[in-house]
């Protein structure tokens, strides 16, 4: 492991807490889903693609939250590299969109490019289950 003089400016986030933070996202992406599917039906299904794209990769990935540990911490972040940049892509070319739903989905886009940016794919395979 990296000592923390010689981290990354932005190796921020752990993959335990990724890990965490993802858990918590999703509900929290559901719901809004849900509470735009009445407003907007194609920002609630970017946002459900987006929240059952994070917690099908959540449930493979090698950390504490993972059911199947099919694939590393760092392809997982690698995924949400891509995966964020298409959502907020989507989420921007919502045609005349209620303002308010618009936003959110394009929130939704966001969160992963700057949770990915931000954590830290350093750690060995290993280290990073601990």
């Amino acid at each position: 492991m990296k000592s923390s003089l010689n981290r990354g400016a932005t190796d921020l986030v752990s993959p335990r807490a990724h890990a965490i933070i993802d858990r918590l996202c999703l509900p929290i992406m559901l719901g809004t889903a849900a509470w735009a599917w009445h407003r907007s039906k194609p920002a609630a299904a970017i946002v459900l693609a987006n929240a059952l794209g994070e917690g099908a990769i959540g449930c493979i990935t090698r950390f504490p939250t993972g059911l199947w540990p099919l694939i590393s911490f760092r392809a997982h972040v690698r995924a949400g590299q891509v995966g964020g940049p298409l959502f907020l892509a989507l989420s921007c070319l919502l045609p005349r969109q209620p303002r308010a739903e618009r936003a959110v989905a394009i929130f939704w886009g966001v969160v992963p490019i700057v949770l990915n940016g931000l954590s830290d794919i350093s750690e060995s395979p290993e280290r990073a289950t601990l």
